[in-house]
């Protein structure tokens, strides 16, 4: 029941931290970019400054339809904002499969309070891991995550995407990695 209860504040918290910058005019003009805004698809210099490394055409997705549509059956090739690279493959029945470093872990993932959630049993002790999902005109995407306190932070973005597994990455098996 804690849990739950932490986890319902925490996410309280986030929208909170979401409006408040809608409020302060720090998301609300890259909402307004004219459709025909630079959409560049060079990979963004990536750093933990959110409001730097926000695309200016990057527009935050929070409706859970949008976000099932944006992410069923879609190979994202993404960059942390440290420079590891990673891939995801979105099944449309919530399976997953994510690869870094050499390694595959299958999970789940799924759209809670207008973000999307990530878990994997054999990754990072099976936590979710949730994201407001920021897409930009190209079909680049953005993940924009909150630390403990509630702070957003850019945590990655495509370089590239792609329909169907591309990267044939396993659902149901693991590679040969230790449990992170």
């Amino acid at each position: 029941m804690t849990t739950c209860l932490a986890r319902s504040a925490s996410k309280l918290l986030r929208l909170v931290v979401l409006g408040q910058m809608i409020l302060a005019g720090l998301v609300l003009p890259i909402l307004a970019r004219p459709a025909w805004a630079d959409t560049s698809t060079d990979s963004p210099d990536l750093s933990p400054e959110i409001l730097n490394d926000l695309a200016p055409d990057a527009v935050a997705v929070t409706d859970p339809a949008e976000i099932k549509k944006a992410l069923d059956g879609l190979t994202i090739y993404g960059r942390y904002y440290d420079g590891q690279d990673w891939i995801e493959y979105h099944v449309a029945d919530g399976r997953t499969a994510y690869a870094e470093k050499g390694c595959v872990y299958p999970g789940k993932w799924w759209v809670e309070a207008g973000e999307v959630c990530y878990a994997y049993p054999t990754y990072r002790g099976g936590e979710p891991n949730c994201f407001v999902m920021f897409l930009r005109p190209d079909g680049a995407i953005q993940f924009v995550a909150f630390s403990a306190d509630g702070a957003p932070y850019m945590a990655s973005s495509s370089w590239k995407t792609a329909p169907g597994n591309d990267a044939h990455l396993p659902l149901s098996s693991l590679t040969q990695c230790p449990t992170v």
